[in-house]
């Protein structure tokens, strides 16, 4: 039997997590830092904070803007199956379907960024 899918899905979810690749490949946000490496993808591990890109099916529109997607940090707490889980630890600007402390589950591929303290 095929184990469920992990991620949010954003017709079910109502949001979802941007894969973004090395290469720079696939259409995304242009990030303002420069994309932490698979290598350091690849190793997150629990007390790691890593930022990913939550995509909503439903824009927010504020002062005639349009606001499709935002970036927000993540608390690495533990490894589910097949996939990383964290807590939200942002709070969210342009949807109410999540708040700061909710559960995420999601794969290297998400991570754009580690939070490396001061240096931010």
């Amino acid at each position: 039997m095929k184990p469920a899918y992990p991620y949010p899905r954003l017709n079910e979810d109502r949001y979802e997590l941007q894969v973004v690749e090395q290469d720079g490949s696939p259409s995304h946000p242009i990030l303002a830092h420069p994309l932490a490496s698979d290598e350091e993808r690849c190793a997150a591990k629990p007390g790691d904070v890593v930022k990913l890109i939550f995509v909503y099916r439903d824009p927010a529109v504020r002062d005639g803007q349009t606001y499709g997607a935002e970036h927000m940090w993540v608390r690495v707490t533990d490894y589910g199956d097949g996939c990383l889980i964290g807590r939200l630890d942002s709070a969210p600007q342009f949807t109410t379907l999540l708040r700061s402390n909710d559960l995420v589950r999601f794969h290297p591929k998400h991570i754009i960024r580690f939070w490396h303290g001061d240096s931010e």
